[in-house]
């Protein structure tokens, strides 16, 4: 069976198309990562740049970038519709960006590795299955091999491991042969985690496969010719590809609609009108008051991330500057809080609409296949999530680093290199050098391996479930197959 498998049209076709595929798109797909990555190190770059020209701590406000994952090439996921960057600001904390929308799902919607096994291998899988019991009854051959000694479940495990064995070729060499061309490509370089989640993706593209293949093998085993199981096979092969994920999509906006962005631009405005009241209850409270007389300032640029500062300026300008900022930031900083609560509350119920959708296309061995793929190679939204959840905690020691140096926002240093002392000494035209920042905090993030495989484990399972009650269900049905 294996051997004969092997000198098939089908499997040639298949073989040939996929290897072309793969030399085509492992390139195209490198390059986009390489033109990512500089993007990435031009951003940091700037980043670092700009840090150098701060000159008072309210312009501390980095953007952090998430490196690029080389594994987009295998699994693109969410990467184009998805932020990878969270930008450091007192009054605002950072949320998810992007196309977080949910649209129709498609198979075709993304260009990637996955892409071929999800297609074309598939579908050979289906090929060389959908006569494997049909067929061999409509050539007469089923029966005389059924005139010897061979039980019935010898031969259907025979079929199986045979069509399987030949998958696992083409399966193997698609995956030789992507793994090659990115080793020769300078711009790609592997780390030892990167060969372990490849490894993971050639064990979950074994399986989707397997379970492809059982598919057309009971279809084999239900029809009595094997036009009826090809036309099955392909059938039942659309629903998974693209009725399964848009479907999916739609029920879950009819079972669990979000409310309306209307509302909570409506809630945010009504916190804006509250700092306002907030910030006269706090100056009536500290006692303080502000100065009358002559409110002139001189401004300038280049104070780092494209903010200016206060240069200098007349002591009434600058005693209501520092009280402004010493009453205004802190009650700023609760209330970004609080934006994010009402943000977080509509996004959580935007992913709880994904993850409800996610969950009716489990039923789907190509939805499986994808979310397994996107998780591994943090292309997922559970991997864009736990980067903007490792930057919230970043921001608070940002916070915490400015508040520490100017008193809790108390000091002019927070606004204007002109101390109180020297209003009238400092001259109008006069530079201010760059704040020393060494020991700002530094941002470090890596991507937790135990909570991407806890990810990936359920639909590992449901995909091995599949592939059982597939086979369960053929062997029934071939137990009494008619080979007359």
């Amino acid at each position: 069976e294996f051997l004969l498998n092997l000198m098939t049209f089908k499997f040639a076709t298949g073989t040939i198309l996929c290897m072309i595929l793969i030399a085509i798109f492992v390139p195209i797909l490198a390059k986009a990562y390489q033109e990512r990555l500089n993007n990435c190190s031009e951003n940091v770059a700037y980043n670092q740049s700009e840090l150098r020209k701060v000159v008072v701590y309210k312009n501390i406000t980095p953007t952090i970038y998430r490196r690029p994952s080389v594994l987009a090439i295998f699994s693109e996921g969410l990467a184009k519709q998805l932020g990878d960057s969270a930008a450091i600001k007192y009054d605002k904390v950072p949320e998810i960006s992007g196309s977080t929308a949910n649209h129709y799902l498609s198979i075709f919607s993304v260009f990637d590795v996955s892409l071929i096994f999800k297609i074309v291998i598939s579908i050979l899988a289906l090929l060389l299955a959908y006569d494997t019991i049909s067929g061999e009854r409509e050539r007469g051959t089923l029966r005389l091999i059924f005139s010897g000694t061979a039980a019935r479940y010898q031969v259907l495990l025979g079929k199986l491991l045979a069509g399987l064995l030949v998958l696992v070729v083409d399966v193997t060499i698609a995956f030789i042969l992507g793994l090659v061309i990115l080793l020769c490509l300078p711009m790609v370089d592997l780390t030892a985690s990167d060969l372990i989640d490849i490894g993971l993706m050639f064990l979950a593209s074994l399986v989707f496969i397997a379970t492809m293949y059982n598919l057309g093998l009971l279809f084999s085993c239900l029809a009595r010719r094997s036009a009826v199981s090809l036309v099955l096979g392909l059938f039942v092969w659309i629903i998974f590809a693209v009725v399964i994920p848009n479907g999916s999509v739609y029920l879950a906006t009819l079972i669990r609609p979000i409310e309306p962005e209307d509302k909570v631009n409506d809630q945010i405005t009504a916190l804006e009108r509250e700092i306002g009241t907030e910030f006269v209850r706090e100056l009536e409270r500290s006692g303080r008051s502000f100065m009358s007389g002559r409110d002139d300032r001189s401004d300038a640029s280049g104070g780092g991330f494209g903010n200016g500062y206060v240069r200098s300026g007349t002591e009434a300008m600058i005693h209501n500057e520092l009280l402004q900022y010493s009453i205004r930031v802190p009650i700023q900083i609760r209330y970004a809080n609080k934006y994010s609560e009402i943000r977080n509350n509509y996004l959580r119920g935007l992913f709880e609409q994904t993850w409800l959708a996610d969950n009716l296309s489990r039923i789907s061995p190509i939805s499986l296949y994808e979310n397994i793929m996107s998780a591994l190679a943090g292309t997922d939204v559970a991997g864009f999530r736990q980067f903007i959840e490792a930057v919230k905690p970043y921001r608070n020691d940002i916070i915490e680093y400015m508040r520490s140096r100017t008193d809790n926002f108390s000091k002019t240093i927070f606004f204007t290199p002109c101390t109180e002392e020297e209003i009238q000494t400092r001259p109008k035209g006069d530079t201010a050098a760059p704040l020393e920042l060494s020991d700002l905090p530094r941002f470090t993030y890596e991507a937790d391996i135990i909570g991407i495989l806890r990810r990936i484990a359920p639909d590992f399972a449901f995909l091995i479930l599949g592939n059982i009650l597939f086979f369960a269900v053929a062997f029934a049905a071939f137990v009494g197959y008619d080979v007359r």
